[in-house]
């Protein structure tokens, strides 16, 4: 009996959060979590006079919390924030990547922008390398992960995998376990999706080239374009541990054919780095606290605020790393 009240408890607490941080944005959230408490704390209570009765509630509320949430579905049409507003699609013709909805804004600051999406064709047989931008804002531990093509004789492309918010919804990683955000792939430039990080939100931003091959270059850019066209398809929901920027990169490189064995670095994605320098993602000819210290690009990125050829000043200082195995 004492375990099956423990059980009720548990599950009524666990239910009672879930239910708190999916109503976050409504005034009923503390009812809601209040309830389930409530619930919980009734049938724990009355389980050793009227057993059957108690189960009895206690599973249908289970059973009919979990057929509602099941039912809860991902919608691509929402009153999103002006950066999340479109989702990126591409279409690949023969060595032709149309990218639909390019992200190109202009940062002034943390909400002043000048919004500009494009369409833009890119050119597989001027792919060279693809670099790895990792972006951290305090606890080291925790980054943002943002993989960008390089082209020969254009701009690069990047690919920022995100929370898609709503405009009065606010970030919370508790929220994140609890279908509250939906998912976006967004296609950008550099002087976007990672001067707004470098320039004005102040965060530390490294620069990794990965060692790639030029098929498996060309297999890693056609997975982020089917992915985006697939999260335009049939929209998902955001999920702070198993559905991120760092498991869905690690999961699209090995949809690419890159093998990644598992590690806890793909939960902890301020590790990552050091986890590809391990297994030769990233070069690994020297120690990574030297690869780090050069992938550093914060300097390089304030200094050229207003350069135009801002992906090409980020790139300069010491030698790039091997572009394949």
């Amino acid at each position: 009996m004492f375990w099956a009240r423990a059980g009720m408890l548990l599950l009524g607490l666990l239910h009672s959060a879930a239910a708190y941080f999916y109503f976050s944005r409504s005034r009923y959230a503390r009812v809601w979590a209040a309830g389930w408490i409530a619930l919980a704390a009734a049938t724990a209570w009355l389980l050793p006079e009227q057993p059957l009765l108690a189960y009895a509630l206690f599973a249908a509320a289970i059973g009919l919390w979990t057929i509602w949430w099941a039912s809860i579905r991902a919608l691509p049409r929402r009153n999103w924030v002006e950066e999340n507003a479109r989702q990126s699609t591409g279409e690949i013709e023969e060595n032709l990547v149309t990218i639909r909805n390019l992200r190109a804004f202009e940062w002034r600051g943390r909400r002043d922008h000048e919004p500009r999406w494009e369409d833009a064709v890119f050119d597989m047989e001027a792919l060279e390398a693809v670099d790895l931008f990792t972006s951290t804002w305090g606890d080291p531990r925790i980054a943002h992960l943002i993989v960008s093509f390089v082209f020969r004789g254009a701009e690069p492309l990047a690919f920022s995998i995100e929370t898609r918010r709503e405009t009065d919804e606010f970030w919370s990683s508790l929220a994140g376990f609890m279908k509250s955000f939906e998912l976006i792939v967004i296609a950008a430039r550099e002087t976007d999706v990672i001067r707004v990080r470098t320039n004005i939100r102040g965060e530390a931003v490294h620069r990794y080239r990965l060692v790639t091959t030029p098929a498996m270059r060309r297999r890693l850019l056609t997975q982020y374009v089917g992915e985006m066209n697939a999260i335009a398809r049939r929209p998902r929901f955001y999920n702070t541990l198993f559905v991120n920027c760092t498991t869905e990169v690690a999961r699209i490189l090995r949809a690419s054919g890159r093998p990644l064995p598992w590690s806890a670095s793909i939960l902890l994605s301020g590790f990552v780095p050091r986890y590809f320098h391990r297994i030769g993602l990233i070069d690994n000819a020297r120690p990574f606290a030297k690869v780090e210290r050069d992938a550093d690009i914060g300097a390089r990125a304030r200094d050229g605020s207003s350069d135009p050829d801002f992906s090409r000043r980020i790139r300069s200082g010491p030698p790039e790393e091997p572009l394949a195995a």
